[in-house]
């Protein structure tokens, strides 16, 4: 993977985290689609809202099996620890009706996908090197 390839998955996942937290927060009829719990449960608004999350988390999800083989090593682990601790957490602080702690778990998910690509540019900047 080029950095200039990464910059573009960069620039997507900044956009759409942002259009989709964006359409997420909006106010909503409060029709629910299903629930989690008792005062938890997605609206249209609200599922279209997580389908551009999840849209423009794609290109760096595509790419995180060869980045975490070529990265390897402790930033690797890190990650893959947070991402399974901040899904988990997200489940739990939802189902519990925890109020706004979810934001820790969505924050988690965040870090890890920060570690994921901190470490894709590092790795993009050795592979463009030129060798000797």
């Amino acid at each position: 993977m080029t950095r200039k390839s990464l910059c573009w998955r960069v620039a997507a996942w900044i956009v759409g985290s942002v259009v989709g937290a964006v359409v997420v927060a909006l106010p909503d009829s409060d029709q629910r689609v299903f629930s989690f719990s008792r005062t938890h449960g997605p609206s249209p608004l609200d599922l279209l809202g997580v389908a551009i999350l999840v849209g423009c988390w794609l290109p760096v999800a595509i790419a995180l099996p060869s980045l975490w083989r070529a990265a390897g090593g402790t930033s690797a682990r890190f990650a893959a620890a947070l991402v399974v601790l901040g899904a988990a957490a997200l489940v739990v602080t939802i189902g519990a009706n925890l109020g706004w702690v979810w934001l820790v778990a969505a924050g988690a998910l965040v870090v890890a996908q920060i570690v994921v690509l901190s470490d894709a540019w590092r790795i993009a900047g050795q592979q463009s090197a030129p060798r000797e």
